[in-house]
């Protein structure tokens, strides 16, 4: 086989790009008719290509200078445990990676709206909240409930026989129920919470989830799938070198079993082509790259990524396809981290250690993510904060961009056949008060931690983004910008920014998603081309949507067997 020609070709290195192959690469071809008849002398030929220079697509994890023992998650961040079965078999069985909980509640941590200042613990005071609630929702909240539950309390009114189902029980349940004689997968999530509660009531329930999502009107059925299925013994995950180490640990047994990985290498388009062999594949386009030929192409991209390539070929023209990509609506979510000399929050207020404080301006959520002194016995002060929002709080920190910016339009190509280019133009907006951070004890095992140091530094944030995001952290706080430290750095990004459209994904109404979930991993019967990722999954905003996408790949249209190391882990 010549070097551009290939059985698999794998397009995106996002986590479901990079888990397909590494499965593919290190499977038995024998175990499957259909890989058996692709495998020459019993091996894959297979290539990844990443438009970008990283593997990890939505994960980004990074280190802030002067701060060795703390990672920020400026993409995904953590898996639920017991319920996404995958991701935590991957971490915690076949990659053996260490893990710790993530904190997010805390009752002493602060909610700050409409100008008034008060602890989460307090959500279920009438009293004390600033809204312009009826006299019966006032009264649901002085029998223990909380106003953060507000939306889950109209769908169980809406939706007296949803009871306590969970998990493949209460998705099959929503499959049948009506509202108003209509299927509830053609209602949108909003429209329904109206039906029983008033708008004072949703707008303190999606302000206090943290959520400006919860507003996007979003397929009922899933919508209502993905708030109910948490039972009580939830618990979130981290991982002490980072999310992006699973990707990059893929990676290297990927390659270490004979996988290519080629970055920098921009799919434009893909036309079918009878191979050399006489079998029918696929000749694939990249902007100023060779070239390449692959029996199947495995897509392992978001609907915004889908959207950019050129409508050639039996898969890209095809009506159902373009149907199915509509099926889904991207979602933006932003994240900034800010690096402090010292923990000024917790020096006014003793509580505020971990988990998270809540907001209606526009940073929303802010996450009390690490502090080097409680870490380490040196004398490191640093400490960083992330702030966390969603749809159009994300669009006000779209404004303070270092250069104007229309929606998705962050890289863009400066000829057709050209280079990415991003508009981000951070070199003269540089913080860089680095002298003031401890870097003494500063070490990087290679290579990880010097690939968190790069992550970190691409993504610097410009100063009136930074400084306005200060300012609104001390609003929260009800800090004194006389004593209150001026930040030190800052990494920041939007993920609506191309090729990525939005972080995450949710289904729209008027779609079956459990059938377009199947459908569209492969698009057009007959046609070796498959679709994965977490964007048209039934765990949308999880890395366990990206792996079931994966699998579903994988095990029903490549015929492998499912792993050995996948557990269920029903016994927690």
């Amino acid at each position: 086989m010549k070097k551009n020609e290939f059985d698999i070709a794998v397009i995106g290195g996002g986590v479901s790009g990079i888990y397909t192959a590494w499965r593919l690469m290190t499977a038995d071809p024998s175990q499957s008719p259909v890989l058996k008849n692709w495998a020459k002398n019993g091996k894959l030929k297979i290539g990844v290509f990443e438009g970008s220079d990283r593997i990890g697509g939505r994960l980004l994890s990074a280190k802030a200078p002067g701060m060795p023992d703390i990672v920020c998650e400026i993409g995904g961040m953590r898996y639920v445990s017991p319920s996404q079965y995958l991701i935590k078999s991957l971490v915690e069985r076949e990659l053996c990676l260490e893990t710790f909980p993530q904190n997010v509640y805390e009752p002493k941590n602060l909610v700050y709206t409409r100008g008034k200042r008060y602890n989460v613990d307090q959500l279920n005071d009438p009293d004390v909240l600033p809204y312009a609630l009826r006299e019966l929702e006032k009264q649901w909240l002085k029998e223990g409930n909380t106003a953060d539950n507000f939306i889950a309390y109209a769908i169980k009114k809406v939706i007296p026989g949803i009871g306590n189902k969970i998990g493949d029980e209460l998705t099959k349940y929503l499959e049948t129920v009506e509202v108003d004689g209509v299927p509830l997968y053609k209602h949108g999530l909003w429209n329904l919470v109206l039906k029983a509660i008033s708008n004072e009531a949703y707008e303190v329930s999606k302000t206090t989830v943290g959520y400006d999502s919860l507003g996007m009107n979003a397929n009922a059925v899933d919508s209502i799938s993905e708030l109910f299925d948490f039972s009580s013994n939830i618990k979130y995950f981290l991982l002490k070198d980072g999310y992006d180490v699973v990707p990059w640990h893929l990676t290297n047994r990927f390659k270490n079993a004979g996988g290519e990985v080629f970055l920098n290498t921009w799919l434009k388009g893909f036309e079918s082509k009878t191979l050399a062999d006489g079998t029918s594949g696929f000749e694939l386009n990249f902007y100023d790259n060779p070239t390449v030929t692959a029996r199947a192409v495995i897509l392992a991209m978001p609907r915004r990524s889908l959207e950019l390539l050129d409508e050639t070929g039996p898969v890209m023209t095809n009506q159902k396809m373009k149907t199915m990509m509509n099926s889904v609506e991207p979602v933006d979510l932003y994240k900034m981290f800010i690096a402090y000399e010292k923990s000024w929050w917790t020096a006014a207020d003793k509580n505020l250690k971990t988990g998270r404080s809540l907001t209606d301006l526009p940073l929303r959520q802010c996450y009390y993510w690490g502090d080097e002194a409680d870490l380490t016995d040196s004398k490191n002060k640093n400490a960083v904060i992330m702030a966390y929002n969603d749809m159009q709080s994300s669009t006000f920190w779209g404004g303070l961009r270092s250069e104007p910016l229309g929606p998705g339009d962050a890289l863009r190509w400066d000829h057709p056949g050209g280079k990415r280019k991003s508009k981000s133009s951070h070199a003269n907006h540089h913080l860089f008060k680095r002298k003031k951070m401890n870097h003494q004890n500063e070490s990087y095992k290679e290579p990880w931690d010097e690939q968190l140091r790069r992550n970190w530094d691409a993504h610097e944030a410009p100063h009136a983004m930074v400084m306005e995001m200060h300012r609104q952290l001390m609003e929260i706080h009800g800090a004194d910008p006389k004593t209150t430290p001026e930040p030190l750095e800052a990494a920041f990004m939007d993920w609506s920014d191309d090729p990525f459209g939005g972080a995450v994904h949710f289904w729209n109404p008027g779609y079956k998603s459990q059938d377009v979930l199947f459908d569209m991993t492969q698009p057009v019967n007959d046609v070796n081309c498959f679709v994965c990722g977490e964007a048209f999954s039934t765990n949308q905003t999880w890395v366990e949507g990206a792996l079931q996408t994966a699998e579903i790949v994988l095990q029903q249209r490549l015929k492998l067997p499912e792993p050995e190391w996948v557990k269920k882990w029903d016994d927690e």
